[in-house]
């Protein structure tokens, strides 16, 4: 997927200036529910909504995650709380993405019930759902500290979201170079 230029270091100045506003440093970690308290967007868990949503609550990777719900002029995002917490904590970020990125709300399917979807913008709220998760600093702060073997419960992500920041940020290949000059 191509960005615009300069995308990718965005997102990340997003997800850092998301910190600052949450006087919390570049390489902390995030809670996405405390994210959502402190811009005041409503997360409703899909078990509690007052229909039959069964079909919805799968585990897999085909399982409905979340949604962002326009409530007037609030924001309501509906997340899947029968994945993992960490899947939760990802999905809940990947929504938040679509917010900071302003992006327009659609509805998830067509009058015929077929899914919408837009490759360019769920993939701009994958990059800033991840740097949302782990920033570039601190994918740089895992490496450079040998955190990898805790980073996962530290910043409550799953491995594959770990690798998938750790390889964007750079992280590795730049740790790997100061070490080379070093030696």
């Amino acid at each position: 997927m191509g960005f615009v230029r300069g995308f990718k270091a965005e997102a990340n100045r997003i997800a850092l200036r998301v910190r600052e506003q949450m006087a919390l440093a570049p390489t902390a970690p995030i809670d996405p529910f405390a994210v959502c308290a402190f811009f005041d967007i409503e997360v409703t868990k899909l078990s509690q909504l007052p229909c039959n949503t069964v079909m919805f609550r799968g585990v897999g990777q085909a399982s409905f995650s979340a949604v962002t719900v326009p409530c007037g002029l609030r924001t309501a995002i509906v997340h899947n709380d029968v994945h993992h917490p960490y899947r939760q904590r990802s999905n809940i970020c990947h929504e938040l993405a679509h917010c900071f990125l302003g992006h327009v709300h659609t509805p998830p399917l067509t009058a015929a019930g077929e899914r919408i979807y837009n490759k360019g913008v769920e993939a701009e709220a994958n990059v800033l759902g991840g740097c949302l998760l782990i920033s570039n600093e601190a994918a740089m702060h895992i490496a450079a500290q040998g955190l990898q073997p805790v980073a996962q419960a530290l910043y409550g992500v799953s491995k594959q979201m770990l690798d998938y920041r750790m390889k964007i940020s750079g992280a590795l290949v730049i740790q790997r170079r100061r070490l080379n000059r070093a030696a």
